[in-house]
């Protein structure tokens, strides 16, 4: 199955939702401490609101160009094609809600070999390489930054 999205409006959309949606989160995950004007929630909310201003103007320079009918830029997405990209989504999300339940270094080790195995790696270096670095980090971000790991 095939089907033919507008890159540039369907992007614009996106990141315009992205950018409303970090807005109204940015009170609840930037504490203010004050009655100050400039506090630690400008310039997150600069950027933001910056970044949803520029999505407005190509969500609305792209449907000026719809009403024209001037050519928009298409591209197609072949579904079938797409099954792969889908499946790291997929691993993804086992890799979220595997962290709810199991320790950081494991959850990182597993989804590490498995993506490894999903890309069809058969070099057993690339697996001693990942899983020394998992191991690596977690242990600087624990013992040496003091950084509590999910």
């Amino acid at each position: 199955m095939k089907i033919k999205i507008k890159q540039e409006l369907v992007g614009a959309i996106l990141f315009f939702t992205v950018a409303a949606v970090i807005w109204f989160l940015i009170p609840s995950q930037i504490a203010v401490k004050g009655n100050e004007q400039i506090s630690s929630q400008t310039f997150p909310r600069l950027i933001i609101g910056l970044m949803g201003l520029c999505s407005g103007f190509i969500i609305i320079k792209e449907i000026v160009k719809i009403i024209k009918k001037q050519p928009v830029k298409e591209i197609e997405i072949n579904l079938r094609e797409e099954r792969k990209s889908l499946a790291v989504i997929l691993m993804l999300l086992g890799y979220w809600l595997l962290l709810h339940v199991l320790p950081f270094m494991l959850v990182s080790l597993i989804f590490g070999g498995v993506m490894l195995v999903f890309f069809k790696c058969k070099n057993w270096k690339y697996y001693v390489t990942v899983s020394v670095i998992i191991i690596a980090v977690t242990l600087v971000f624990q013992n040496a930054l003091n950084v509590e790991l999910p």
